[in-house]
């Protein structure tokens, strides 16, 4: 019986992280383009110019990993988000972590 919960607490985890916000706490990324959830995200930073990845991830804030956290309740994701302002890195924590969630 144990076992049962645990898998479908699991499943659960797993459907929240690529679910949708709610229309109110969509992404609205400096260039228009609207992020609906943390995969949209990781499928966007691959076309996404540069100044604008900078005008959300620089020195100062990181508005993507504050995203993560407020909307998805994803602490440690957006933990490992904060520690780069790199778009490649950025992107590959998210995959990264989107993978380790169907492991």
């Amino acid at each position: 019986m144990k076992t049962q919960k645990k898998v479908k607490k699991k499943k659960i985890e797993k459907e929240d992280i690529l679910k949708d916000a709610n229309s109110d706490h969509y992404f609205f990324v400096n260039d228009g383009t609207v992020l609906k959830n943390v995969l949209d995200l990781s499928k966007q930073i691959d076309k996404m110019a540069d100044e604008v990845f900078r005008h959300h991830v620089n020195d100062m804030k990181n508005d993507f990993a504050s995203w993560i956290k407020e909307i998805f309740k994803e602490e440690k994701l957006a933990e490992e988000l904060l520690k780069t302002t790199d778009k490649d890195k950025t992107q590959l924590i998210i995959l990264k972590h989107i993978i380790k969630k169907f492991s």
